[in-house]
């Protein structure tokens, strides 16, 4: 895993949050987003489901990322491998965001028990493979 560069970093971090409204330490939906191409579902129906996570991951190689960007609560920005995209509340990590440098997709794990999408096209293909998916949205 490589670490960012401060100077890399900081920028990605200033393009993460404004593009995708984060105004606060956590973000949609434990807080109002003005962006309408985000969804949160019930971390209980991603986290540890092989095949859930292995449609996110497709989805990420299918756009040519194998490599994309994670940035843990404390705002450390590594890249790792798409194969290695865990979406989760990690206790040693904590909340963590993954996204790339296009900023047209985001993923959020959250400790309230929901992990957010962001991107319509991301948004889609989950919609596409996750039939279930509407009985599955986070509800606050």
């Amino acid at each position: 895993m490589d670490l960012e560069p401060s100077q890399h970093a900081d920028h990605l971090l200033k393009k993460l949050l404004s593009i995708w409204d984060i105004e606060k330490h956590y973000w949609y939906p434990l807080y109002d987003c003005k962006r309408s191409d985000v969804i949160a579902f019930n971390a209980d129906y991603i986290e540890d489901i092989e095949s859930k996570v292995l449609d996110i991951q497709n989805f990420l190689l299918s756009q040519n990322k194998d490599r994309i960007f994670e940035m843990q609560e404390d705002l450390t920005i590594q890249m790792i491998e798409t194969t290695s995209l865990d979406p989760s509340y990690d206790g040693h990590y904590g909340e963590r965001f993954w996204f790339n440098e296009d900023m047209n997709w985001v993923i959020y794990a959250s400790h309230e028990g929901s992990i957010t999408f962001g991107g319509q096209e991301l948004i889609s293909a989950l919609k596409d493979k996750w039939q279930d998916w509407a009985a599955n949205v986070f509800l606050c």
